[in-house]
């Protein structure tokens, strides 16, 4: 009898398990992670300049409306979305001193667009006018990549950093870091959480030429993109400029090798770059 009663008990939790797994498997949650999985995605790669002059503009944010992925332009007009869902979408344009521009367009799964997005400057009329020089944006995120280095908060990727640890994949940079979790190779990409994100179960926020990129994870970038890397594990950390409104799951920002004044930078940093 008691080895009967064994033998029925095993069955129960065995259909027991059964149906846990066929609730689990066809919950909403798995439903939208697999349709996440399945979506076609495209790269958007172009440049923006002046209706009026024809020049590239620097610093233009440039996003896509409907999967929300963007980029900054660098000095030469010129911007890429390494990643985005592949499909009709409509792209925003913003400039100050401009008005705002929109472009409805396709794009081809798992294929490269390259676009030409004009914006019409905006008329303001001004009692006086002072002439200032400035550092441009690329050159202002350089500077500010070494300030915040020095300042001691977070951990720092340089381009000599990311050379000497020739990551396959961008996570396999973070992997071995204090108080940072680099999940399992999955579908191509490993899911990594950093200090409170560890336990909270929620990705750090990612900033891609000092804009968040909505809805992208580290392993979504090319290997290619890494020129400097910033890691903030924690909100204490996290410098405002990179700070989401609620966020406590902490940051990566990545600035990219593409544009000129990168690899002038980059050779002026003291080597060995330590601090």
């Amino acid at each position: 009898m008691r080895a009967l009663a064994t033998e029925s008990g095993r069955a129960g939790w065995a259909a027991l398990a059964l149906v846990a797994g066929g609730v689990l498997a066809g919950s909403p949650g798995s439903a939208r992670a697999q349709e996440e999985t399945e979506r076609e995605t495209a790269e958007l790669i172009g440049q923006v300049v002046s209706a009026s002059t024809g020049l590239p503009l620097e610093g233009a944010r440039v996003i896509l409306l409907g999967s929300g992925y963007g980029a900054i332009t660098d000095a030469e007009g010129n911007f890429r979305v390494p990643r985005t869902w592949a499909g009709r979408d409509s792209i925003e344009v913003r400039y100050i001193g401009y008005e705002a521009g929109y472009t409805v367009i396709d794009l081809a799964p798992e294929q490269t667009t390259n676009v030409t997005l004009t914006v019409t400057s905006t008329v303001i009329r001004i009692a006086d006018l002072t002439v200032e020089v400035r550092q441009s944006r690329r050159a202002r995120n350089f500077q500010g990549f070494e300030e915040r280095m020095h300042q001691g908060f977070g951990t720092f990727f340089t381009p000599r950093d990311i050379i000497n640890r020739n990551p396959r994949l961008p996570s396999d940079l973070l992997r071995g870091l204090p108080n940072v979790s680099v999940g399992r190779l999955e579908y191509g990409r490993a899911e990594v959480f950093l200090g409170e994100g560890v336990r909270l179960g929620c990705p750090p926020a990612l900033y891609l030429d000092g804009m968040y990129q909505s809805g992208m994870q580290f392993d979504d970038l090319e290997r290619d993109v890494l020129g400097a890397v910033e890691v903030y594990r924690r909100d204490v950390e996290t410098p405002m400029e990179f700070m989401r409104t609620g966020s406590t799951c902490g940051a990566i920002v990545v600035w990219t090798p593409d544009g000129p004044g990168f690899l002038d930078w980059a050779r002026e940093l003291p080597d060995p770059f330590e601090y």
